[in-house]
């Protein structure tokens, strides 16, 4: 016979077993940059319904998938905003939202800009969102005209705008998909003309390739020459040297045969080279004494 006791205890523990099932859809961390605090909050709500948690577990899983600046921002609130996921969620808005007035919401609209690295996408998704909080009592058309005016204006540089403006795109998501596809055949574009500037590169020379070349051409010409004119030196020093040697001589024979003070007559080959007389050299010639 079975004892109520265990009956009533193993009923709470499956009770409890099923509040906390195996999540169907669990959100990702929060860290209170880089995203809105309503917008994940929103979604948190959202996964907390698919997952049947009830208020006491959306408080606690709230304050587990809270990271970062927003994990510092909760374990400064007080004990009593903590026990409740009401208030807990109202305070944490206060702290990461703390100027969500239309006013507000209106200049952060006006004043986004795509950052750097950002996509064409991305920039879109945030106008859509923020243009929800910047005119709330708008309609859906005029809200989407806005946001889709805003991006033309600010989703690039002055190319992409006149060629998204000459589409005339009708709404914020054909102008996203547009630009999209802009961006996407100007990069491709890009990486075409680097891949010929590269081939040109490797094929065709430059002008200052070419100067290059012309003048290791003329040095080597003039080396070729340099070497042919001592080739010639070499094979004429012989010639030089026994000249010089012969023509010592000669003046040595001449002397002896003339006895002292007295010169040897010149031959027509060995004439004065000042005044052409064949009695004295050139260095003995009287014109150039002065006599």
């Amino acid at each position: 016979m079975s004892n109520p006791e265990d009956s009533g205890s193993s009923h709470s523990g499956g009770a409890t077993a099923q509040s906390l099932a195996r999540p169907v859809f669990m959100p990702e961390t929060f860290t209170g940059t880089g995203r809105e605090w309503s917008d994940w909050v929103a979604q948190f709500e959202v996964a907390a319904e698919v997952n049947g948690w009830d208020d006491s577990l959306k408080m606690k899983f709230l304050s587990l998938l809270l990271s970062g600046r927003a994990r510092e921002l909760y374990s400064g609130l007080p004990l009593a905003s903590r026990n409740n996921y009401i208030t807990l969620k109202e305070a944490l808005g206060r702290c990461l939202e703390p100027c969500d007035s239309v006013d507000w919401n209106r200049a952060n609209f006006l004043s986004r800009r795509r950052l750097l690295n950002e996509s064409v996408r991305d920039f879109g998704i945030a106008l859509r969102r923020l243009i929800h909080k910047a005119y709330p009592s708008a309609d859906n058309v005029t809200r989407d005209m806005f946001a889709r005016d805003h991006f033309v204006e600010h989703v690039g540089s002055g190319d992409l705008r006149i060629h998204l403006r000459s589409q005339k795109p009708e709404t914020l998501e054909e102008a996203i998909n547009i630009a999209a596809e802009l961006e996407l055949i100007k990069s491709l574009e890009i990486t075409h003309i680097s891949h010929d500037t590269k081939v040109r590169a490797i094929t065709d020379k430059s002008p200052s390739d070419k100067q290059i070349e012309l003048l290791l051409g003329v040095v080597e010409g003039l080396r070729e020459e340099v070497n042919a004119l001592q080739q010639t030196v070499t094979s004429l020093q012989p010639t030089i040297t026994h000249g010089i040697r012969r023509d010592r001589d000669d003046e040595r024979r001449r002397g002896r045969q003339g006895g002292p003070g007295r010169q040897a007559p010149v031959s027509a080959r060995d004439a004065c080279w000042e005044c052409g007389c064949t009695r004295h050299l050139r260095r003995d010639c009287p014109y150039l004494q002065g006599n």
